[in-house]
């Protein structure tokens, strides 16, 4: 009965320590402005990026001038720090979604929705 009760233990905390916690920093963006640089470094957390899962959606318009991409395409982490930057032609309320695995991470997955405000 006691080894029953060891395997449970065992297997439940074995269990519990394989999800890990992806975060991105940070929580949210900092206001952008028309015709005014725009610079944004975001740094995921919890696991390294696996570059062919990385995705960004947004909703900008075609000549928005806002790029997302990686701060060093030649690292081994290259998707684990990201950029905003551009100078952004419009103004309104957008969204970028950012949707990531890792490796080792089994079905675990990032997906953050940011707020993309840009004022006059």
């Amino acid at each position: 009965m006691k080894f029953n009760k060891l395997a449970v233990i065992f297997l439940t905390l074995s269990l519990c320590g394989c999800s890990k916690d992806y975060n991105i920093e940070p929580n949210k963006l900092p206001i952008a402005y028309i015709g005014k640089e725009y610079n944004q470094t975001l740094k995921i957390t919890g696991g390294r990026v696996i570059p062919q899962s990385f995705e960004v959606k947004d909703n900008f318009p075609s000549d928005m001038n806002i790029s997302i991409e990686p701060i060093d395409q030649n690292e081994a982490d290259a998707y684990n720090n990201l950029k905003i930057s551009g100078v952004p032609k419009h103004k309104g309320t957008f969204t970028i979604n950012i949707y990531a695995s890792f490796y080792a991470g089994g079905d675990d997955k990032l997906n953050k929705t940011y707020e993309f405000v840009v004022k006059e």
